[in-house]
């Protein structure tokens, strides 16, 4: 089997046939000590004792045997992603948006509900405000060991030096079952509109010791894409080009990198291998079970295109990303036409480049204003959310709800990271947006 056909057996083939169309949703978020110090091992253990004894059972274990992931009769997944200052509800996929939106409403009181009272708490952050004051407390779980392995040999010029950048950064991943004749349209689509999630959901301002960008509203990006992951061909940030067919999609998989096997449970670094060279000396598919990329736009072995660049939501607006996506999703023509109108109002150099997408992210992550006139941007994201909203309308399930903090967003043009910025300039304290950004009832 060569690389053409390993990459379109394991990421094509799983799009073929799907009989449901169902969203998935991960969401992260920064657990803190609200005293602001690191979080304290004893309230760590006793929040998973307290899940265990909540409908929770323990679906794997770490290296040292304590529970790693845990799994409740709905089939939710709640764990430390990386660190144990990263929780993360992966919940489990359905057709309605709204169901797992409420049931992981449940599940983020079941979580407060012991950690508050312990002086801790998550909050709806994409940075860990607390990243100067706190330490990284790394789970023992094998593919987290080797990444911190890997990260730390990535240093000097083009670098930046938080190789433990992982524990300090949060997102919402939206999985969605996008049928094959779509999903290169798809692919198009969300990429070139990674800038206009930027505009809308960023929402993590650098660590408070960097000082090098006093403007920027995404700080993971450039922390993903300067970091020995980022020295990867084509592994981190923005998806650039136009797909027409499946084999414009395995065209951009031959242009990545492998740097990781796995055997059994176990990982292990390899030197860096352009996939096509990697596939040709492959026995199996299994060979390519180590491989890893960590794009904004993703398309996945499990059949969904992933959108990850999104930063993690104030918890009362967590799942306004999935919404949109989902949203645009059902009008996808109509969004295809709104931003094509969208991009004729950009000067030709751009609009016109090859790395546009990238240009635009960037842009728009580091703070700097696009390069058209502001009420062209507020017409285009309000036009964008009520076009998502009537997708979700056309389906008849009340998932539009899940939208309502974007049309303020949109009108002000103002993200989360933009909010934050605002209230302490004001005078306001970290931690008070801190609490205000993990009530379920404040919709930012």
């Amino acid at each position: 089997m060569n690389a053409r056909d390993m990459i379109a057996s394991l990421f094509i083939a799983p799009f073929c046939n799907k009989e449901r169309k169902n969203i998935g949703v991960e969401l992260e978020f920064p657990l803190l000590n609200l005293c602001g110090t690191a979080p304290e091992k004893t309230v760590i253990d006793g929040l998973l004792q307290h899940l265990l004894e909540n409908g929770f059972t323990t679906e794997e274990t770490d290296a040292n045997g304590n529970a790693a992931f845990l799994v409740n009769d709905d089939g939710d997944c709640l764990s430390f992603d990386n660190d144990y200052n990263n929780f993360e509800f992966a919940m489990e996929k359905n057709e309605n948006l709204l169901v797992i939106a409420n049931r992981f409403y449940v599940l983020f009181e079941l979580v407060q509900t012991y950690l508050l009272p312990h002086g801790h708490s998550l909050t709806g952050m994409g940075t860990n405000p607390h990243h100067h004051s706190s330490k990284a407390m790394p789970v023992s779980y094998p593919i987290y060991q080797t990444l911190r392995e890997f990260l730390p040999e990535f240093s000097g010029e083009g670098y930046h030096r938080f190789a433990d950048f992982p524990a300090w950064l949060s997102s919402v991943q939206t999985h969605l079952d996008v049928p094959i004749d779509e999903l290169p349209r798809m692919l198009t689509l969300f990429s070139a509109l990674d800038f206009a999630h930027g505009l809308l959901f960023s929402n993590s301002l650098p660590f408070s010791d960097v000082t090098d960008f006093p403007d920027a509203v995404c700080f993971r990006d450039y922390l993903w894409e300067h970091s020995g992951f980022g020295s990867l061909s084509d592994n981190t940030g923005p998806v650039c080009g136009t797909f027409e067919t499946a084999d414009d999609i395995i065209d951009l998989f031959l242009q990545k990198s492998i740097f990781l096997t796995k055997q059994g449970k176990s990982y292990q670094v390899i030197d860096t291998l352009p996939i096509k060279d990697f596939c040709d000396s492959c026995n199996s598919l299994s060979d390519l079970d180590g491989y890893l990329s960590f794009k904004n736009i993703e398309i996945t072995r499990r059949g969904t295109l992933e959108v990850r660049s999104d930063c993690a939501q104030p918890v009362g607006a967590a799942f306004a990303p999935p919404a949109f996506h989902l949203g645009l999703f059902k009008n996808l023509e109509k969004a295809e036409a709104l931003l094509e109108n969208f991009l004729n109002k950009l000067p030709t150099d751009i609009s016109s480049d090859p790395e546009r997408n990238k240009i635009l992210r960037r842009m728009v992550c580091m703070g700097t204003p696009l390069p058209v006139k502001n009420e062209d941007v507020q017409a285009f994201l309000l036009s964008l959310t009520e076009l998502a909203a009537n997708g979700l309308v056309s389906r008849g399930l009340g998932e539009e709800t899940l939208l309502t903090p974007l049309y303020e967003r949109a009108k002000t043009m103002m993200c989360p990271a933009q909010h934050t910025k605002m209230r302490l300039s004001r005078g306001d304290s970290l931690s008070s947006i801190i609490r205000d950004y993990a009530d379920i009832h404040v919709c930012l």
